[in-house]
């Protein structure tokens, strides 16, 4: 059993197979599932080296998860939440190594807020693009354009849960501080 469907079990939900997918309302046939599979591929429709440059890999994961909370751990969707902010509002250029950055600050913050959850918008609220209208952009430029917008209507309708993300962010830019300082000793040292 893929582990989206674990997850969708451990919160109750019981998946439907036919229509519309019942938690981003994409224009599907076949629901959630078509909606995952939709995002196993999306990221690709472009190079990985454009698709970082761009950071549409990101992103694509990003807004997926957030409109999809109910098939992802609780804490993993603090984590999408954050790294949208810090891309769309903080202007990082993300990277893989900055992952492992949030992680460590995600870990080290959910011990101090053990019961803390992002905040599902209402269906009136939530993100009008989805992974499916991402999937139909007919060329690259149109693609990047679309992930963006996708991204911040998906972050901007979590907007009960920003104080969260704005807490991680600031979180993490002064881990990313703190190991700066670090390598600056440690060379001044050498």
């Amino acid at each position: 059993m893929p582990k989206w469907l674990e997850q969708a079990a451990k919160n109750d939900l019981e998946i439907l197979e036919d229509g519309q997918c019942q938690l981003c309302g994409s224009d599907t046939l076949h629901g959630i599932t078509e909606c995952v599979s939709t995002a196993g591929k999306i990221t690709h429709k472009i190079s990985q080296e454009k698709g970082i440059q761009h950071m549409t890999i990101f992103l694509c994961v990003d807004a997926h998860a957030l409109q999809h909370t109910l098939i992802h751990g609780r804490w993993n969707n603090h984590f999408h939440l954050a790294r949208l902010h810090l891309i769309l509002h903080d202007q990082i250029q993300w990277n893989y190594d900055l992952t492992n950055v949030l992680n460590e600050v995600l870990d080290a913050y959910k011990t101090l807020h053990p019961d803390e959850r992002i905040i599902d918008p209402d269906e009136i609220h939530r993100s009008t693009i989805t992974v499916i209208d991402v999937d139909a952009s007919h060329d690259e430029d149109e693609y990047i354009a679309l992930v963006w917008q996708w991204a911040e209507q998906v972050y901007t309708s979590f907007a009960d849960s920003h104080p969260i993300a704005q807490r991680l962010a600031d979180l993490f830019r002064d881990r990313c501080a703190e190991s700066v300082s670090s390598q600056i000793v440690n060379q001044e040292a050498s």
